[in-house]
């Protein structure tokens, strides 16, 4: 795992959270910490209103009520680079006192891993502390109706263009991933905010359409709308087995017929299981960390925040922590033969 250099501003920030941090924070236990709190943080990796803004917030009402003393949890969106922003901050300036935790983008852990040097990572995503996921996920490719490219063999022939809000998000990820094994002509444009706003820009006719990685969130339903209306269409499904939302429409595994690229996508797709991803900094002592896991595994289980959640068009189906932290560390374990062909599937175009 590389590591490169906190620009001066990082550090200052850095030092700053330190010099602030009383040495007594990290004396207490995780109980006398956590009752002491009036206050803690929760960094959002995306702009309002979308699916993991949603999730994030729900975390903020329903975690602190088993936390002791309930202190209040904030939340702070932090959008930038595709979730990178904040998992940098989280990383590198957050402190490191388990007062601080954070909802990031799924793609963001496994950046470093995909695109090595291009990527722009700051952080080991195997000593970030994982706290657990909402849900896990499914992708699907969508296409708006008012597109000249309506199949796969129509995308193989003519130039399409999708919309993302990051280059190294799965968003972006998956059409260069379709290039590369089927010979589709994907051009991306990654300058959105959310997914919010790109998934506008297909609705209003900007762009062509998109790969929709978060299908938990509330952009779910739109889709579900702009479908039954006929806006849009899907033209292939990001997972091992067909899903009743997308009737027969393909899945990847159906349309890539290499043995090599099968293994890479299956990889790929594993990652899926993050779905909205739940962390807190390294360095956070132990018995925070593990009254943090069990906060969260009693949360999920809340029927009053399960049912907010379905209201808003949200689907909770959570992983714990210890399940994310193997995953991670799992799939920096892979061998270098199958690393090296993953990056160049999905390598960033410069």
């Amino acid at each position: 795992m590389r590591t490169k250099k906190l620009s001066h501003r990082s550090i200052s920030l850095l030092a700053y959270c330190l010099m602030f941090t009383p040495a007594s924070a990290w004396a207490q236990s995780a109980e006398a910490f956590y009752a002491s709190r009036p206050q803690m943080k929760i960094i959002i990796s995306s702009t309002t209103g979308g699916g993991y803004d949603l999730f994030g917030r729900l975390i903020a009402r329903y975690l602190p009520n088993y936390l002791p003393g309930t202190p209040q949890l904030v939340p702070q969106n932090m959008p930038g680079a595709g979730g990178m922003t904040a998992a940098n901050y989280l990383y590198n300036i957050a402190p490191k006192d388990g007062s601080t935790i954070g909802i990031i983008d799924r793609g963001v852990p496994t950046a470093e891993l995909l695109y090595g040097k291009d990527s722009n990572s700051l952080f080991d995503a195997t000593k970030f502390n994982w706290i657990g996921s909402l849900a896990k996920e499914i992708g699907v490719g969508m296409l708006s109706t008012r597109s000249s490219a309506q199949t796969v063999e129509d995308l193989k022939t003519r130039e399409t263009i999708l919309a993302s809000n990051g280059l190294e998000t799965d968003s972006a990820m998956y059409p260069r991933l379709l290039n590369a094994t089927l010979g589709t002509k994907f051009r991306v444009i990654a300058g959105y905010p959310g997914q919010v706003e790109y998934y506008f820009s297909m609705i209003k006719g900007e762009t062509d359409g998109l790969f929709m990685s978060g299908w938990s969130g509330p952009n779910r339903l739109s889709a579900l709308r702009d479908h039954e209306a006929g806006a849009i269409r899907y033209f292939v499904q990001m997972s091992a087995q067909r899903h009743p939302d997308f009737g027969d429409t393909p899945t990847i595994f159906e349309l890539v017929k290499s043995d090599t690229d099968r293994k890479i996508i299956e990889i790929l797709m594993s990652r899926l299981e993050l779905g909205r991803p739940i962390l807190a900094p390294p360095g956070v002592a132990a018995d925070r960390i593990n009254m943090l896991r069990a906060a969260f595994e009693k949360m999920s289980q809340n029927e009053d925040m399960i049912s907010e959640a379905k209201k808003s068009g949200n689907q909770i189906d959570p992983i714990n922590g210890a399940s994310a932290q193997d995953m991670i560390v799992r799939l920096y374990g892979l061998p270098d033969n199958l690393k090296s062909r993953m990056r160049e599937i999905v390598r960033i175009q410069k």
